[in-house]
């Protein structure tokens, strides 16, 4: 065999060992991926346990405390402007309400920066989150007054939570919200066009 007959061998074992090669490394990297998305996964609940853990106690004396206040009988008992006005005019009572929303909306920005998994926190107390915030959503709408702001993170969790607990209807205008476009550059899947990319780099 001559030297040519060699060198033309040898190319054309290397392309498929470099196929390989390749294969390998993607797999490698995506085996990485899903262990570092998995690591933090159960950092993630861990952190939002120990914190549920941490305020569930305050956090509920601190709501039995303002709705015995209010005589609102449980969370789906109706807010009256008269509990808004007894709210507005005793300083000690809003203290505890400011509280009571402050703990609420503090996880809501754990979750907004990816620090406590939603999933978790609507396990645990999906359900107050929502009843809170609609029963008290008349001070809230008082306090914005002051500035727009107040509790938005809170009020976007609790939206989080309802799709997750009871989804959203086909008609609903508040869907548009959840639309994602694409770019024809984020259109790629593996391994769809995985083999094609592969050619591609080789021909060149």
């Amino acid at each position: 065999m001559d030297i040519d007959s060699l060198a033309n061998f040898a190319d054309i074992i290397a392309i498929p060992l470099a196929l390989i090669g390749v294969l390998l490394i993607v797999d490698q990297l995506k085996m990485a991926r899903e262990e570092s998305e998995r690591d933090h996964q159960r950092r993630q609940n861990e952190m939002t346990l120990n914190a549920y853990n941490t305020v569930r106690g305050d956090l509920r004396d601190t709501i039995r405390r303002v709705r015995l206040r209010l005589h609102l009988a449980d969370m789906f008992d109706e807010f009256t402007d008269e509990n808004l006005k007894q709210i507005m005019n005793d300083k000690a009572l809003r203290d505890d309400v400011a509280k009571m929303l402050g703990f609420l909306n503090k996880f809501a920005v754990g979750i907004k920066h990816d620090v406590f998994n939603i999933d978790l926190v609507n396990d645990l107390a999906g359900k107050l989150f929502i009843r809170t915030f609609k029963q008290f959503r008349p001070y809230i709408e008082e306090v914005r007054k002051d500035y727009d702001n107040f509790y938005k993170d809170f009020e976007d969790l609790v939206h989080q939570l309802e799709d997750i607990r009871y989804g959203r209807k086909d008609n609903d205008p508040l869907n548009e919200d959840l639309i994602i476009n694409y770019t024809p550059s984020e259109e790629y899947h593996y391994p769809r066009y995985f083999w094609h990319y592969l050619l591609t780099i080789f021909k060149a």
